[in-house]
């Protein structure tokens, strides 16, 4: 797993989509507590999660999941990555929040929601 560490708590993981150094997905680090910028795709999970663990964050402190759109490149591994972090919520543009709900529904593993997608409202995923 190949980590960059930026200035202001920044870094860059390599999701080795397609190939090593071919894309990455961002973890910001304030006081202790995280986010995810795109996520790349279930693929990717197995490298964020060994991230945080090099950067000494537990999975618990992971607030937000920030998804710039809900191309499988940026956004598909959301879902196994949300199964592995208790505390986050994804964020994303009102347009891809059905999307996102739909496949937690349809998720054997998903938690969150008790109700049929249309009620789930933002249980675990919030729209911008």
């Amino acid at each position: 797993m190949r980590l960059y560490r930026h200035p202001h708590g920044i870094s860059a993981v390599d999701c080795e989509y397609l190939y090593p150094g071919h894309a990455a997905a961002h973890i910001i680090v304030d006081s202790g507590r995280a986010a995810f910028v795109d996520v790349g795709t279930n693929s990717s999970v197995p490298y964020l999660l060994a991230g945080l663990a090099q950067l000494g964050i537990a999975r618990e402190a992971v607030d937000y999941l920030l998804l710039t759109h809900v191309h499988l490149d940026h956004a598909g591994g959301a879902g196994r990555l949300m199964q592995e972090l208790p505390n986050a919520r994804a964020l994303l543009h009102p347009r891809g929040a059905p999307h996102m709900i739909a496949s937690a529904w349809t998720s054997s593993t998903a938690r969150s929601c008790r109700s049929p997608p249309s009620a789930c409202g933002r249980s675990r995923t919030a729209s911008a």
